[in-house]
C-alpha cells in the first residue's frame, strides 16, 4: 500500500509545485497519524496528498534532477511512514516542521553518501564556468545562459563544504530562512548555527575567493 502510494502520487508530479500544501478536510494531521498508527493505510494516502508538494519543495532547494528529487521524496515519505509513532504534535510540534525535517534529513544523508574532494570538483571547472568568472570581474550583465553557469558553479562550490554546512547555507543564504527555522530544522542551537555559517563564509572566501 505504501509503495503504491508514493508512486502513484509522484506520477502525478510533472513539474515542482508553486503552493506548500493541498486542501486540507477537516481531519486533522494528528488525527491522520493516529488512524495510521491503527492500522488505517488509507490515511496515509491523505497524509502523502496534503504534504507532497511541500516535501518535493523542500528536497527541490538542493536537487534539480527530477530523478533524484523523486527518489528523495519517495524516501521522505517512507521515513515519515516508519516514523510517525515518534512524532509529537500539538504543543510540540506542527506536522509540517517535522516532515520537512525528516526530508532535510533524507537529503543531507544523499550529501554524506555521494560527498566528493572538492579538489575534484574544482579540477572539472568547464570553459563555461572559467568565462562566467571573468565576466563577474568585468561586470557585465548576467544573460540566462550565465545564469544557468552561476548556478553550476555555486553547486561545486557548495559541494567543497560538509553537508550540514551545505544544507545551512542553501537554507539561511538560499532560501530566505530564519536563524531559527534553519535551526529547528537541522536540530542544532542557534549559536551553533550562526558559528557554522560564519566559519563557512570564512572558508568560501579563502579558498575560492580568488576566483571572484
Amino acid at each position: 500500500m505504501l509503495d503504491e502510494v508514493l508512486n502513484t502520487g509522484l506520477q502525478r508530479e510533472a513539474q515542482l509545485p508553486a503552493i506548500e500544501v493541498s486542501e486540507r478536510s477537516s481531519v486533522t494531521d494528528e488525527d491522520l497519524v493516529q488512524a495510521v498508527l491503527d492500522g488505517n493505510e488509507q490515511a496515509f494516502a491523505e497524509i502523502f496528498e496534503r504534504y507532497r508538494r511541500l516535501v518535493t519543495k523542500a528536497v527541490g532547494r538542493f536537487f534539480r534532477d527530477r530523478s533524484e528529487i523523486e527518489e528523495c521524496v519517495q524516501l521522505s515519505f517512507t521515513k515519515t511512514y516508519f516514523s510517525l509513532k515518534s512524532f509529537r504534535g500539538g504543543r510540540g510540534d506542527s506536522f509540517p516542521a517535522w516532515v520537512t525535517r525528516i526530508a532535510v534529513n533524507v537529503c543531507y544523508d544523499e550529501f554524506r553518501r555521494r560527498q566528493r574532494r572538492p579538489e575534484s570538483r574544482f579540477a572539472e571547472m568547464e570553459d563555461g564556468e572559467t568565462a562566467f568568472v571573468e565576466s563577474v570581474s568585468d561586470g557585465n550583465t548576467a544573460t540566462a545562459e550565465t545564469l544557468l553557469v552561476s548556478a553550476q558553479l555555486a553547486e561545486k562550490v557548495l559541494s567543497s563544504l560538509d553537508p550540514l554546512d551545505r544544507i545551512a547555507m542553501t537554507l539561511v543564504y538560499s532560501q530566505d530562512y530564519s536563524l531559527k527555522d534553519t535551526s529547528d530544522i537541522l536540530g542544532i542551537s542557534t549559536g551553533n548555527l550562526k558559528s557554522r555559517l560564519f566559519r563557512c563564509r570564512n572558508h568560501i572566501k579563502n579558498r575560492f575567493g580568488h576566483l571572484f
